[in-house]
């Protein structure tokens, strides 16, 4: 554990690089914990640990996704030196593009690379998905999950377990749902764009306008499956990362730090 902020499950000494890992709306670290085995040993996963829910349940949960991005970025500052790279599915796609704002216009450090999967960017009017869920009808909220694949559903079947995930529920949706950045920044790190082919709710074109956002390379790439892709593709997709990492060449850009 690196503050309450960061959670590594398999620790590298000097690790050649890092890739920080952000939550779907939900969820909590633990659902990148298997990551640690499916990259390089030299490589070391950090996961992010979101307030109110697992080893932070007894905190308030985040006022914003602003005030979630700083703390943050506060933390990965504080890390010893080494490459990283972010990554985020659905809810934290979006935590981990305003993170990476802040490490570049708080901090002067450039990542090598933002992987955004399965959520249209900041300011975009997405083309599919319907409209979204009741946030105070518990049947419309679990409806929507199923409708976009989530598999973990019958925790919420479990008297002890269903109020506490649907209070985590609604309070990462409400953050997307009031998030309204005053001006949208392009970064200066490059992005990659991953996505299910068969999201009812973000489809390819949504995921493909994140290209929008930064000055750097944009490339996309579309996996098999609905909003929840990954449980079956993550190996694919770690890969995928992984090989992006080492065709990126490190360089100064505006007088940012490259940070590998």
């Amino acid at each position: 554990m690196t503050g309450d902020w960061l959670q590594t499950y398999r620790r590298v000494p000097s690790p050649r690089a890092r890739l920080i890992c952000f939550p779907h709306a939900g969820a909590g670290a633990t659902v990148y914990r298997r990551w640690s085995a499916l990259v390089p040993d030299d490589v070391e996963v950090v996961a992010v640990c979101y307030p109110g829910r697992q080893n932070r349940l007894s905190e308030p949960f985040s006022p914003s996704i602003s005030a979630l991005a700083a703390g943050i970025a506060a933390e990965i500052a504080r890390l010893d030196p080494a490459p990283i790279a972010l990554f985020g599915h659905s809810m934290g796609a979006v935590v981990a593009y305003e993170t990476t704002v802040r490490l570049e216009r708080g901090y002067g450090l450039l990542p090598r690379k933002l992987f955004v999967s399965g959520r249209w960017p900041p300011g975009h009017r997405k083309s599919s998905g319907g409209a979204a869920p009741d946030l105070d009808d518990d049947t419309d909220l679990l409806d929507h999950l199923k409708k976009l694949g989530n598999k973990q559903l019958e925790l919420f079947a479990i008297a002890e377990m269903r109020e506490l995930l649907l209070s985590v529920l609604r309070a990462d949706y409400r953050l997307l749902a009031e998030h309204r950045p005053e001006r949208l920044t392009r970064t200066i790190t490059s992005i990659t764009g991953y996505c299910g082919d068969a999201d009812p709710g973000c489809a390819v074109e949504d995921v493909a306008a994140w290209q929008t956002l930064t000055g750097g390379t944009f490339r996309l790439r579309a996996f098999p499956g609905n909003h929840f892709y990954l449980d079956a593709v993550a190996a694919e997709v770690v890969g995928d990362i992984v090989g992006c990492l080492r065709l990126t060449v490190g360089t100064s850009i505006g007088g940012v730090r490259a940070i590998w």
